[in-house]
């Protein structure tokens, strides 16, 4: 019986990397010390001399000494790799034999998305494996688990798995198992029969439902008509056509992966494909006006899917002939009747829809005239009055007005007036006029829009009324010459201005303190004649002694030098040479033009007009109002004391205006130049 030495090699068992095929056999030589009864002492050279040298192995290093290299050839799972060794050229006393490496074998179907397990057997568990899955031999990236699932690059090759062990950081053996393969397809487990979804009509839109397959896959699709492939029908959705009508549709749904055996699937034939319809189909507008001598339009819609649309025009529901176009002329022998249109949508495989317009009328005549309104005032400002003139309408109409801000209706702004409001800051102004009558086409205007609308005015509050001058600590009038500022903003308002009596020397600046009607002491001026100034400052210094109530006291400058303006504002003013559409008589003998006129509290003291014949500004206060002059009164006593003339029993009942006489003449003894004043005399003060 042959020895230890003898015994061929474990069928299972290979050097690394190497396959049975590819290799001779070759036997394993170990070498063993014995120890006997008696110490053998070998010499170290000699030692060296006679011990055989193993073939090299890679990744690998030669031991000298007791420890053998094993290899085997045969058709085994696995191939051992020898381990590692001492490189120590010191004589060693002999070792046991090593022990020899575990198994791997790989288990579970070559196919494609299938898992492959590595299963191992008769390693010391005191080792640490390793994997490394190879696809014909080389390393697959990544592959180091003791399962793999097969990739589909695997297809048609050899499987295998290297198992490496581990002693720390030290490998002790490498084993490969047999190859396994070659690698099959895949197959899907799940395949299921598509659906189909949708509305069976023509120009509606079927949809594929593959379902779950598994694994997941790619899917490709084929519609069929009645079982025959609709060229170009290979997405997933497909629109059924006017040709469809009638028949069965069905879906082939070829589901793939990679390294897998395609499928297909094919639907179960549709019910058959019905007449479409029309998922929009407006009723038709009949657009312009209903009026002799126009042309109505056609706002038919949008239709969906698109249509081919004919028309027919009716009067009072009867079809007019010839009358198909999308417009009809209306002449005068359609006065009085309504106007409509019928619409009728085809296209081919959908039902035809037809759909009638609402009637327009009665057919009425245009005004021959309607003009733009216009709009009037004096201001574009807040709180202070616009108008709008309506011009003549052809026939006459009845207008109805309403005012927009910035193109917005204004709520309740429907007047021929309207007072800008502090919502109108900044914003234009319009108005719409719309003209009626019986038998004529309602008709509407808007006028071109004013400029933005203005902070109030001076003296006035946003809501169109005199404001309340600011309180001051009370002082007593004093007389002055005018400064360059004040004698400029004179002369640019036109108070004064070339051609009007007087020169600048001509005239003073008295700033006097007064009652106001609120209860408090305010301070304003006047621009007097200087002959006059004395008297004006007396006459203010004893109404607010007496407490007499005067709203403000102000040069007409500060309103432009317009005496309307002035008048609104509640201004007591006194020099103002007037404007030409504001005399009442000629500048030269005109008191207020000279400086030698005093207007008290114009609202309460109004005048009648005699442009208009009305009071103005307004009507007159009671005779007890505050600030109220009436014949025999405080401000009546007091001015008629420094011989000043009122006005109030004149036939125009200017309750508010005192002068020194009409026509103005200058103060007797005082003598006025362009170079300055003269005192003849008497005295200013």
């Amino acid at each position: 019986m042959p020895g230890p030495l003898d015994q061929p090699s474990s069928p299972t068992r290979h050097a690394r990397h190497d396959h049975p095929a590819r290799r001779p056999r070759r036997a394993v030589v170990a070498l063993v010390g014995v120890a006997l009864l008696g110490s053998l002492v070998v010499a170290p050279d000699a030692v060296a001399a006679s011990t055989p040298s193993p073939p090299p192995s890679s990744g690998t290093t030669s031991a000298p000494d007791a420890a053998t290299t094993r290899s085997a050839q045969s058709s085994g799972t696995s191939t051992p790799t020898p381990a590692a060794t001492s490189t120590d050229a010191s004589p060693t006393p002999p070792s046991a034999p090593a022990a020899p490496p575990g198994t791997v074998t790989v288990t579970g179907a070559p196919r494609v998305g299938a898992t492959l397990t590595a299963t191992t057997e008769g390693w010391d568990p005191d080792l640490t494996l390793t994997y490394q899955w190879t696809v014909d031999a080389t390393p697959l990236a990544g592959a180091t688990d003791p399962t793999l699932v097969v990739p589909p690059s695997a297809l048609g090759k050899q499987v295998a798995v290297v198992v490496t062990s581990h002693r720390g950081d030290t490998t002790v053996d490498q084993v490969t198992s047999d190859p396994v393969g070659p690698v099959t397809p895949g197959a899907f487990t799940s395949a299921p029969t598509p659906t189909v979804t949708g509305t069976l009509r023509v120009g509606r839109v079927l949809t594929a439902v593959p379902g779950a397959w598994a694994p997941a896959a790619t899917f490709t699709y084929q519609w069929r008509v009645d079982g025959v492939a609709v060229s170009g029908a290979t997405g997933r959705t497909f629109t059924l056509r006017a040709a469809d009508r009638t028949k069965r549709v069905t879906v082939t749904v070829t589901g793939s992966r990679d390294g897998f055996t395609p499928v297909a699937r094919t639907s179960a034939p549709t019910a058959v494909v019905d007449w479409g319809v029309f998922a929009a189909a407006p009723t038709p507008v009949v657009t312009g006006t209903p009026q002799i001598g126009s042309s109505v339009g056609i706002a038919a819609g949008t239709w969906s899917p698109g249509a081919t649309l004919t028309y027919q025009w009716r009067i009072d529901g009867r079809p007019v002939a010839g009358a198909t176009k999308w417009w009809l002329y209306l002449d005068a022998g359609r006065l009085g009747h309504r106007v409509d249109v019928v619409v009728t949508a085809r296209r081919s495989g959908f039902l035809t829809v037809v759909r009638t317009s609402a009637a327009r009328g009665p057919i009425t005549r245009p005004f021959s005239t309607a003009p733009t309104p216009h709009i009037g005032g004096f201001f574009r400002r807040v709180g202070w009055p616009v108008t709008v003139t309506t011009g003549t309408w052809g026939p006459a109409a009845s207008v109805v007005v309403q005012w927009r801000r910035n193109g917005i209706a204004i709520p309740g702004a429907t007047g021929r007036a309207y007072r800008p409001t502090t919502a109108d800051l900044g914003k234009r102004l319009t108005v719409t006029v719309t003209g009626r009558r019986s038998g004529y086409t309602t008709t509407a205007r808007t006028s071109a829009a004013s400029p933005a609308v203005l902070p109030a005015p001076y003296g006035f509050t946003s809501s169109g009324a005199p404001a309340t001058p600011p309180v001051a600590a009370y002082a007593p009038s004093a007389i002055k010459l005018m400064t360059d500022e004040q004698w400029a903003r004179v002369r640019a308002s036109g108070v004064w201005r070339d051609g009007c009596p007087g020169y600048r020397t001509s005239f003073r600046r008295v700033e006097v303190p007064y009652w106001g009607l609120d209860g408090r002491t305010h301070r304003g001026w006047v621009n007097v004649n200087a002959d006059v100034a004395s008297s004006t400052a007396k006459i203010f210094n004893t109404l607010y002694a007496k407490k007499f109530r005067i709203h403000r006291v102000e040069g007409i400058e500060m309103f432009g030098g317009w005496e309307w303006l002035g008048s609104k504002g509640n201004v007591s003013t006194s020099l103002n040479c007037r404007k030409p559409s504001e005399q009442n008589s000629a500048n030269s003998s005109s008191p207020h033009a000279w400086g030698r006129a005093l207007d008290l509290n114009p609202v309460q003291n109004p005048y009648i007009n005699p442009r208009t014949g009305t009071w103005d500004p307004n009507a007159p206060a009671s005779a007890s109002a505050a600030g109220a002059i009436r014949y025999g009164g405080l401000a009546w006593t007091v001015l008629r004391s420094y011989d000043w003339y009122w006005s109030g029993t004149d036939s125009w009942r200017d309750y508010m205006h005192f002068d020194t006489g009409y026509p103005s003449r200058p103060k007797a003894g005082y003598v006025v130049t362009p170079d300055g004043d003269e005192l003849m005399h008497g005295s200013l003060a």
